[in-house]
């Protein structure tokens, strides 16, 4: 029986499960794991680990915007390392920031209704988290192979995608680095949502909105929202969005 690799999106209510296929290269969605106790979940896991053969778990590490381990990963790693205790196969980490996120977008643009949302997150989180780390496992082993027959440096081969880094300066002209966690759509308009890179753990991050626009070229700029009132708007649709990934 083939071996698979499987990824989990370790919540406090649920934990989303995907599993790769036998040539590990696509991840597909599994129902899943409601939390009860923690004994009982890891059971549950051990479990899937048998029926599927898997050789490899995946679990995303929910790390702040600036990689700082906050204590949602903090709570992973304990996860983490009790499972590597008692699993039969190897148990690695995956950088999983903003996953989530872009799980309710994707289901928000196939219109999936919002009470059916909740339901589904979980399962396409783990399935993103597991199809980025095959991609990446398939673009090392390519850069290793290409690397072996021709002894040169393999550039521009399998890039791997990355978070929007955005540069915005202040009043008093300094620069301050922000992440782009999402794009929605408030009454036909776009918006873009901001966190601060340069983010304390201890402090909490606070968001900026701005308007996406088009230029003259065609080309999608970022427009400060001058009116309080749309601000609020599209800060309380922004709230809405969080709240049902909770």
């Amino acid at each position: 029986m083939a071996e698979r690799i499987m990824a989990l999106d370790v919540g406090d209510k649920w934990i989303g499960v995907a599993i790769s296929d036998e040539m590990a290269v696509l991840a597909s969605t599994k129902p899943p794991i409601k939390r009860s106790s923690h004994s009982h979940d890891l059971q549950l896991i051990l479990d899937l680990v048998a029926v599927w053969n898997i050789k490899e778990i995946v679990v995303g590490l929910p790390l702040n915007m600036n990689a700082s381990v906050g204590p949602q990963a903090q709570k992973t790693l304990k996860f983490v390392t009790t499972l590597r205790a008692q699993a039969s196969c190897e148990v690695v980490t995956w950088d999983e920031r903003l996953t989530t996120r872009l799980a309710e977008r994707l289901l928000i643009e196939r219109d999936v209704r919002r009470e059916n949302r909740k339901k589904l997150v979980d399962g396409l989180a783990a399935a993103l988290i597991l199809q980025g780390y095959l991609d990446h496992k398939k673009n090392t082993k390519l850069r290793e192979d290409i690397t072996m027959a021709d002894d040169k440096d393999l550039i521009g081969q399998g890039p791997e995608e990355e978070d929007e880094i955005i540069t915005l300066t202040d009043e008093d002209g300094h620069e301050h680095e922000f992440v782009v966690v999402d794009v929605i759509e408030v009454e036909e308009q776009d918006y873009a949502i901001l966190l601060p890179i340069d983010t304390e753990e201890d402090e909490e991050a606070e968001a900026v909105i701005l308007r996406l626009e088009k230029d003259d070229d065609g080309d999608d700029v970022l427009v400060d929202i001058e009116s309080e009132e749309e601000w609020e708007k599209v800060a309380q649709a922004y709230e809405e969005l969080l709240d049902e990934d909770e």
